[in-house]
């Protein structure tokens, strides 16, 4: 995708076109400029948070530092409440009754300050509210990051990784009500750790 846009869609190509096509008329707003495109089928690695979901959204920069201060925040809520929509379509009407897990059907891509991308990972088995308040974080958590980086809460949480690294990963856990960093480095060996119990 080009630079050039607010908001973008990647979806595999075996999503049923109408969930895309209902979350863009969901959220179009005039000088909205929203990018989609279907993406085949892949093989990919076992890192759970690091495989790409069934459909990815992208926040571009220009969404927070430019169209949002041209529409007002009032968009937001046509963005929240389209991808709430979404979410029953692709986790049901009563999305509670999932087994909880990292879900591998949607996730969030927005690119930092800094030049790194960070990948917001949503839970299966929560409540739509519980959903509704993950999408209320994370605008805020973007929004104050754009307005006041570097001494924002997002830089100040990736900057507790173990490791450096280009791509970042968050989750949200629906107890906490909040965001939390994913560290590649201490999730690999939690897996290690777990293989080696099961070995025994």
């Amino acid at each position: 995708m080009s630079n050039d846009w607010h908001i973008g869609i990647s979806y595999q190509e075996d999503i049923p076109v109408e969930f895309i096509e209902e979350f863009i008329e969901a959220v179009s707003f005039p000088g909205l400029d929203i990018k989609h495109e279907p993406r085949e089928r892949g093989v990919y690695a076992n890192l759970e948070w690091a495989i790409p979901t069934l459909v990815i959204a992208y926040l571009a920069k220009p969404y927070f530092e430019g169209f949002l201060n041209e529409a007002g925040k009032d968009h937001y809520q046509l963005l929240k409440q389209g991808t709430l929509a979404l979410f029953v379509r692709l986790f049901g009407e009563k999305p509670e009754k999932r087994p909880p897990r990292r879900t591998p059907l949607f996730s969030l891509v927005a690119k930092l300050e800094d030049g790194r991308s960070i990948k917001f990972i949503f839970p299966e088995g929560a409540l739509l509210n519980e959903y509704e308040e993950s999408l209320d974080c994370l605008y805020e958590l973007l929004s104050e990051h754009y307005s006041h980086y570097p001494m924002d809460r997002l830089t100040s949480m990736v900057a507790e990784l173990s490791s450096p690294s280009r791509s970042l990963y968050v989750e949200y856990v629906p107890r906490e009500s909040t965001w939390v960093l994913i560290d590649p480095l201490k999730e690999a060996q939690k897996a290690r750790i777990a293989q080696e119990e099961r070995n025994k």
